[in-house]
């Protein structure tokens, strides 16, 4: 539980709130008058919050980048509305860092606040450039200049020509803070890695100075693990060299400043997934001093082998043992718990490690390379991304994991900037579209991405309904599509000028599932396609509408399809959707070719809802039509002869039973039908009882 917490820990609450105050304190500072009431406020809230800070530690160092401040450790946030503002003006004044010492007194603290509210462009004097005898300086507050004076870099010179990128300006930040106590510098050019290298382990052991160092240091790991460029490149080879010129010892204090176990680990983590393997193994190293961890010979030595072949093994081999190596520091990142292993689960551990294949190699038949799992899990866990974690979210994409990544991302806190770029890389268009070209696809998880992308999917899902080869895709797609109703109709209709019968056909379909088809778009011009399963989807579309129901009907009682016949017959029925906008008594051209169907069709279903649709109708050509099916002749005394009772039949009695029943054409006729041996027939003449 503890191991818990402290992962998720950052800047404490009380450093939190006196950063916060020393800013509100310096912005008051800046808007009233010296002898102001509110002045003297904030200077006694201020106090109270340092001192309560002071009795847990002897004195207490502040960094100062360009906009984050950096506190035992801890950078705070570059996007702080209250603590970036108070950083670029630090930044302004041309400041590295200040000290509080116990002992800190009220009058300290206001001076203090006073000298830091002025406007350093205004006034065009920062304080870090003042001479050294000029310095401010009280018994228990000290600040400390960056040392600009003496590490120019060209900045007119650059500011003519590209901006740097953040890199770069991060870079420059850490040579200038790390070489401010230097005499001479040649202007002209940066420093090299080295040179920096010899300036931080050439420095006394101040808290205030390495403050800053390991505050760039831990910026420069979160911005390489994603930079690229020609740019990046360049930074992440000088910060490589930098770990690798800086001994043992430097590293350790480097890393034992850089925070709570959460930090700590989340830096270690960046440093893998940015910097050379070599430096990667170092860092590790100086971690594990720090920590009070164990490394055994055996595992450095391991380490240090595929170290060694991920720099100059064939190019097979460098990128495995690379993949390797990083795969198993973030393993034992993961679970780096004992001072002292055992030495059987350590052995276990080692063995295990030597034999293990690349962690992200291709596995046939495998959903998601083996470690890919774990490496997202631990990502998440300590709201980290870089390209090794990259790569195993486009491998577990690979295999096909989308739900596995979307139930990690939203399990996570929402503030999780991991979590948030895999939301982000899962619901990009490009992605879906990649997503959608494999041989298949979890219809839920589908579902889920396109409910979280809304709109801006539905081009996309267009696409690959027209042009997926995976007729599981398609089924898929095309349901998820109909899910969409009236904002997906616009759409529709504008592709329907397509050439590919399956392509129109899909998107007359799906235009079935909207409740309005939007004004203007006319189903006929489909009526007449040459391709029946066109016709089978236009037709629906053409009943439905008021005005094109009539034309389709006349079109669909004639096509030559069977099942174009039986869908404008069951809009003919009694509860269909034409039933009501015709005239059950007018003889059109609707009621002929219904007759026409019952008399010519050698389909029994049709000819069966024919005389459904005719039992309708009043007109006397369908009274006729009626009884000529039921009674086609007469017997040798003149009565009506039945014929055989099938379903026709049988409906066609039921129909004169229920509309013409004391017809005289047709009394004769259902009296037959009553003497009938069948109980079909009789049952058909009978009247149902009604239910009470």
């Amino acid at each position: 539980m503890d191991g818990d917490v402290e992962r998720t820990a950052a800047l404490s609450r009380e450093l939190s709130d006196f950063l916060l105050e020393l800013s509100i304190g310096v912005h008051r500072c800046a808007m009233y008058p010296g002898d102001h009431p509110a002045l003297q406020e904030a200077g006694e809230k201020l106090l109270r919050g340092l001192s309560r800070l002071l009795t847990q530690r002897s004195h207490l160092a502040i960094g100062v980048a360009q906009s984050q401040l950096v506190i035992e450790g801890v950078a705070t946030e570059a996007d702080h509305p209250v603590l970036a503002d108070l950083a670029r003006r630090l930044h302004g004044h041309q400041l590295g860092a200040m000290t509080f010492a116990e002992g800190v007194e009220r009058d300290e603290v206001l001076d203090l606040l006073r000298t830091l509210a002025r406007d350093s462009q205004r006034d065009g004097q920062p304080l870090g450039l003042l001479p050294p005898d000029e310095m401010p300086r009280w018994p228990h507050v000290r600040v400390y200049p960056l040392g600009y004076e003496r590490l120019e870099f060209r900045e007119d010179a650059e500011a003519r020509g590209p901006a740097p990128d953040r890199a770069t300006h991060l870079w420059l930040g850490l040579a200038r803070s790390a070489m401010a106590s230097e005499d001479a510098l040649d202007p002209a050019r940066p420093p090299d890695a080295e040179t920096v290298a010899r300036s931080i382990q050439a420095h006394r052991r101040e808290e205030a100075y390495d403050q800053v160092i390991v505050g760039y240091l831990l910026q420069l790991a979160e911005e390489l693990k994603e930079g690229e460029g020609a740019e990046s490149s360049a930074v992440r080879n000088r910060v490589s060299a930098l770990i690798r010129a800086l001994d043992h010892q430097t590293l350790e204090r480097i890393v034992e400043m850089g925070g709570n176990r959460a930090q700590r680990d989340r830096f270690l983590l960046n440093v893998n997934q940015s910097l050379a393997v070599d430096s990667v193994v170092k860092i590790l190293r100086a971690a594990a001093t720090a920590s009070q961890k164990e490394i055994s010979s055996s595992l450095a030595r391991l380490l240090t082998k595929l170290s060694k072949h991920a720099e100059s093994g064939t190019a097979r081999v460098r990128e495995q043992a690379d993949v390797a190596l990083r795969g198993n520091v973030e393993e034992l990142l993961e679970d780096w718990q004992l001072k002292d292993p055992t030495p059987d689960r350590y052995s276990l551990m080692l063995d295990a490690m030597a034999r293990a294949a690349p962690v992200l190699r291709d596995s046939p038949g495998e959903r998601g390379p083996p470690g890919s799992h774990r490496l997202l899990q631990m990502s998440l866990e300590l709201d980290a991304w870089g390209p090794t974690v990259a790569e195993a979210f486009e491998a577990l994409l690979d295999g096909g994991e989308i739900a596995f990544l979307l139930a990690m991302a939203d399990a996570a806190p929402r503030a999780n900037q991991a979590a948030a770029a895999i939301r982000e890389r899962l619901t990009r268009p490009d992605q879906l579209r990649s997503l959608l070209q494999g041989e298949d696809i979890d219809e839920g998880a589908l579902g889920d991405l396109v409910g979280r992308m809304g709109d801006t999917a539905l081009p996309v899902l267009l696409d690959v309904l027209a042009d997926a080869e995976s007729r599981s895709i398609r089924r898929k797609v095309f349901d998820v599509l109909a899910q969409h109703g009236e904002v997906l109709a616009p759409l529709l209709v504008e592709r329907l000028p397509d050439n590919r019968w399956f392509v129109v056909r899909n998107l007359l379909a799906l235009l079935q599932k909207v409740p309005e088809v939007p004004p203007g778009f006319s189903p006929e011009p489909f009526l007449d396609h040459e391709d029946v399963r066109v016709r089978r989807e236009a037709f629906p579309l053409a009943l439905r509408d008021p005005q094109h129901r009539t034309t389709a009907l006349a079109k669909g009682l004639a096509d030559a399809d069977d099942r174009v016949l039986h869908i404008c017959l069951q809009a003919l029925q009694p509860g269909g959707c034409a039933h009501p906008d015709l005239d059950p008594g007018s003889p059109d051209s609707v009621w002929g070719r219904v007759k026409t169907v019952l008399r010519a069709s050698k389909d029994p279903g049709a000819r069966l809802l024919a005389v459904k649709a005719l039992a309708t109708s009043t007109s006397p050509e369908a009274l006729q039509v009626l009884t000529d099916l039921v009674a086609p002749g007469k017997t040798l005394l003149g009565r009506p002869k039945l014929a055989s009772p099938g379903p026709e039949v049988l409906a066609a009695i039921r129909a004169l039973s229920r509309t013409w029943g004391s017809h005289p054409l047709v009394a004769p006729v259902l009296a037959q039908a009553r003497k009938s041996k069948h109980p079909a027939v009789r049952a058909a003449v009978t009247p149902t009882p009604t239910s009470s």
